[in-house]
């Protein structure tokens, strides 16, 4: 069984953590839905998982793609995903206002993915763990998350 998905836009304007897929499944990427755009999935390690669909082309499962895992690509990506949450809030800067923030205080509380251990970077992504659908570390109301819907995704 796969642990830690990591779930990014092909577009690199949207990416969520999952602890398994189940729970990525639940959360809305298991049925086909041409609003939001293709998917791409990575292990905690970089490691690029490869979709498994069913018969009405619904997600069913992850697989290893047996190929060598690549942090750094995974690094670039999440890293191209909060410079576009940063593009966003820039432009939007209302946007901070509304979590009772500055734009500097809410840009200083993002990921750095070319900076920071790359664990703990993921831990900084949205992701779900239990099954009341909490996200962690920050809330549905959090505006890091609600900045990632904001800025072009839905779930």
């Amino acid at each position: 069984m796969i642990t830690t998905i990591v779930a990014i836009a092909a577009d690199d304007t949207f990416a969520h953590v999952y602890s398994n897929v189940r729970q990525m499944i639940e959360d809305g990427f298991g049925d086909a839905d041409t609003r939001r755009g293709a998917l791409e999935f990575f292990s905690a390690a970089g490691g690029q998982l490869v979709p498994v669909f069913g018969p009405a082309w619904q997600l069913f499962d992850l697989r290893d793609s047996r190929d060598a895992p690549d942090a750094a690509r995974l690094r670039q990506r999440l890293a191209a995903v909060v410079d576009h949450v940063v593009a966003y809030l820039r432009k939007h800067t209302e946007f901070a206002k509304a979590s009772s923030l500055t734009l500097d205080e809410a840009l200083v509380q993002l990921p750095r993915p070319a900076e920071q251990d790359l664990a703990h970077v993921l831990a900084l992504f949205p992701h779900h763990i239990d099954d009341d659908r909490t996200v962690q570390p920050l809330s549905r109301g959090s505006y890091w998350h609600n900045a990632l819907h904001a800025a072009g995704w839905t779930h």
